[in-house]
């Protein structure tokens, strides 16, 4: 409204004369400050707009379909465009395929899976129906699986999911989720929540099936639930449909299966990211604990936690299957008993999870999981690359075909043979949350995977005869070379062995290309590629437009460069046409703290670099993930120490480089991040000027017994193995000692830095009143602070108007 009203001619008509409005004089510093403002949001709105947020890949009669999530600050939400390009380009130069512009999916599609063959697609959709109870202007929600066929352009069948077998379906492809199709294309796997118990008020006549009184008891009424993000997670269960009798049954022969809805206390599993085996006869998935194994007396937040306890399992479902198939035969009396019981594949395993299956070889196909054996405390950590071959005639695996192929690594370089290095690091093991769908090299000799190595997400391809690992070198940007600081994904193979993959660097927003066959035939040379799609920005709002002269320019406007500190990496962002002034430097810790800044596109620190005019320093300190298990477990019981004598280091490499101002250097942090920042401006008040703080966890020993993840204040303060998984119970004195000791509130006496605080309302994984304790600390001693509020938003302020705020509020705070 301001700056509407800014750019109007403030003037007033009076006879023939046009003279200055007085009621709309403005000071020339508020002018000043309507103008910064105007020029801060068009800015955000370019850095925002030109982000290319891709997922969903999958190659499909020779198109690859991508699905970009785009921001919309207008209505506070995010749109999603679907784009089908060539999968190889045309010409002999090079020139990337026409691509035709995108198709905007509605919102009530929540998944799209296509077949095998790729004749087939299931797309998920959410309705809105009238209620049954005929109230005016009342909905309710229903899902409805909608089976396409003749390469998807025949809808063949729309099956209602019956609200009395499940909950919502699970579309979290992420962890928990997972719906994928059987080789014959017939049926299909899925997850969904298991139905709560029927509740109602004691004032209510009674039946058989209504708890009366149960609506606000926790496990009955409310659900017990896996904490952030996931507040309406409770219990999963598998359920196969079969697309053509449209008739949908519960797999039972799993662990924890219920015969009817109970307590989501009472123990039982959550299971989910379930495949078909390749001989279409068994469903293999993995199952988390959720109390019936004896590792969960308490459910504790799941999302960004890697090491809650979970095993891979397989249930026969050849009877399920036949039943479903049958038209004759009445949902009531199906019975698959005939099914045998289920198997655990990973039993002497703490962390299993991600089973995906080779292209049949013979009689039998490979299984690959990612696993750790010994499991970790730590919310992160280094994992190992499991397989086993699968007997197609038995429908079960070969107990004696278990190879380790990648094991957990400690230190990089201490693999013999591994001798590739990226940004000067030997390969530092496996650090990724989910092996892709399509992984498996087309001759079933290499496995493809995306990992984090360094500061860097690099391609990686293992040969399972021999176990090595190496990058997969190209540059989408380049005909020859290779890139080494960009980052890099592999999404999924072509029909010709190519490869589809992304690239990403920290003043560049993603490109999709494409690795031409056979890129694996001589694993240390450069793979041929070729840009398949450099996908141009979307308006993201109706504040200013884009023209080719505001929209932001790929490798323009600002420059990155990868900075080695051993035994720590930084990625130090540097803006171009500054002059000879030294810059303001705004130091980034990231969260986690086991977790990593990768030289990935963000366009909230390109906004600060670019239009700020800020040198940005993210810091991976020890206890980041992709430098090796030894080097991320150093951090725990060490966390307000050890970090911050990297992050200060880091500062200092940066300083003696004469490149930024020593008398201007902020630091910005979310979670983990906020952690460190509270601790940079107490214990080190002379060098950090200004600190920006998200979400910031300020007092452990207070934030013990309110967050979902207790298990975190224990191993981060007082070291692994102090925190017991199998029980719960409240910390002692002295571990509250130790917590305050190592918190950012112990050091608030010497804090003098101007504070901007910025809190989700909503966040269950560092509760708000950490934020507000220390806002207030610092108020009570006068230092200058500011406090955003976002009454909707959880941990991550991902809010798409929220997220703008915090940021332009956060270059304004520095300016």
């Amino acid at each position: 409204i301001h700056s509407t009203l800014n750019r109007r001619l403030l003037t007033i008509t009076i006879g023939d004369n046009n003279i200055l409005n007085p009621l709309l004089i403005m000071p020339a510093s508020h002018k000043e400050h309507l103008a910064q403002n105007e020029s801060d949001a068009e800015a955000y709105h370019n850095m925002a707009s030109a982000a290319v947020d891709l997922k969903h890949i999958y190659v499909r009669k020779g198109l690859v379909s991508a699905t970009r999530s785009v921001r919309d600050i207008d209505t506070n939400s995010r749109r999603q465009f679907l784009y089908n390009i060539p999968a190889t380009s045309q010409s002999n130069d090079g020139t990337p395929p026409f691509v035709a512009p995108p198709i905007e999916l509605p919102t009530k599609i929540k998944a799209r899976i296509p077949s095998p063959s790729g004749s087939k697609i299931a797309i998920l959709v959410e309705e809105s129906v009238p209620s049954n109870d005929g109230g005016k202007d009342s909905e309710s929600k229903r899902h409805v699986f909608e089976i396409w066929t003749n390469d998807g352009h025949r809808l063949a069948n729309r099956i209602l999911l019956p609200s009395e077998k499940h909950g919502p379906v699970c579309t979290d492809f992420a962890w928990f989720g997972g719906s994928t199709w059987s080789p014959d294309e017939t049926a299909i796997v899925y997850t969904a929540e298991v139905n709560k118990p029927k509740t109602a008020s004691f004032f209510t006549t009674p039946d058989e099936t209504t708890i009366l009184g149960g609506q606000y008891t926790l496990g009955i009424g409310k659900s017990e639930d896996w904490g952030e993000k996931y507040g309406t997670t409770a219990l999963l269960a598998l359920f196969c449909l079969d697309v053509e009798t449209g008739k949908i049954g519960a797999v039972e022969n799993v662990p924890g299966f219920m015969t009817k809805e109970i307590s989501s206390m009472e123990g039982g599993y959550v299971l989910g990211q379930p495949i078909f085996s390749p001989c279409g006869t068994s469903i293999v998935y993995t199952g988390w604990d959720a109390g019936a194994g004896g590792e969960m007396p308490r459910r504790l937040g799941a999302i960004y936690c890697f090491q809650r306890p979970c095993k891979i399992y397989s249930s026969p479902v050849s009877e399920l299957l036949e039943q479903l198939a049958n038209p004759t035969v009445d949902d009531e009396k199906m019975t698959p008993k005939g099914d045998a019981p289920f198997a655990c594949i990973t039993p002497n395993d703490r962390l299993a999870r991600s089973p995906k299956f080779s292209k049949t070889a013979g009689s039998t196909s490979t299984l690959a999981y990612l696993c750790n054996t010994k499991g970790f405390d730590t919310h992160g950590g280094c994992m190992a690359l499991h397989v086993c071959d699968w007997d197609m005639p038995k429908g079960s695996i070969l107990v004696e075909s278990r190879n380790i192929v990648v094991d957990v690594v400690q230190l990089p370089g201490e693999r013999v043979g591994d001798e590739a290095k990226v940004a000067g690091i030997n390969f530092p093991g496996l650090f990724l949350n989910q092996l892709p769908d399509d992984c498996f090299s087309p001759d079933g000799k290499h496995i493809l995977l995306s990992t984090q190595w360094g500061s860097a997400t690099k391609v990686v391809s293992i040969s399972l005869d021999d176990g090595t690992v190496l990058p997969v070198n190209f540059d989408l940007l380049k005909k020859e070379g290779f890139n080494d600081s960009a980052s890099q994904q592999f999404m999924c193979f072509t029909d010709d062995g190519g490869a589809i993959v992304t690239q990403s660097e920290a003043n560049r927003p993603t490109i999709l290309g494409y690795l031409q066959s056979p890129f694996l035939q001589n694993r240390q040379s450069v793979a041929s590629s070729q840009v398949l799609a450099a996908l141009p920005p979307i308006s993201s709002t109706s504040f200013s437009s884009l023209s080719s002269d505001t929209c932001f320019k790929p490798g323009n406007g600002y420059s990155y460069r990868i900075i080695s500190e051993p035994p720590i990496q930084g990625i130090l962002l540097l803006p171009e046409n500054t002059g000879r002034e030294k810059l303001p430097l705004i130091v980034v810790p990231h969260g986690g703290p086991h977790s990593c800044t990768s030289t990935m596109f963000v366009p909230s620190y390109g906004y600060l670099c670019k239009h700020g005019k800020y040198a940005i320093l993210h810091v991976n300190y020890r206890g980041s993930s992709g430098f090796g298990q030894a080097a991320l477990e150093s951090l725990a019981g060490n966390a307000g120490s050890l970090d911050v004598l990297d992050v200060v280091a880091a500062t200092q490499h940066v300083l003696k480089s004469g490149v930024v101002d020593p008398n201007r250097v902020g630091i910005c942090g979310g979670s983990h991040g906020g952690f460190l920042a509270g601790h940079c401006i107490g214990q080190h008040p002379a060098m950090f000027k200004v600190a920006a703080m998200r979400n910031p966890c300020t007092n452990i020993a207070s934030m013990v017994t309110a967050t979902d993840i207790p298990d975190w204040c224990y191993v981060e303060t007082l070291g692994p193995g102090n925190y017991n998984f199998s029980d719960f119970r409240a910390p002692s004195k002295e571990e509250l000692d130790v917590m305050w000791d190592k918190s950012p509130i112990a050091h608030l006496q010497h804090v003098k830095a101007p504070t901007l605080m910025a809190l989700g309302m909503k966040d269950r994984r560092v509760p708000p009143s950490q934020g507000i304790e220390y806002y207030h600390a610092l108020r009570a001693k006068s230092v200058p602070t500011k406090l955003l509020v976002y009454e909707d938003c959880d941990h991550a302020i991902d809010l798409v108007l929220s997220e703008a705020d915090f940021w332009i509020n956060t270059k304004q705070w520095f300016d």
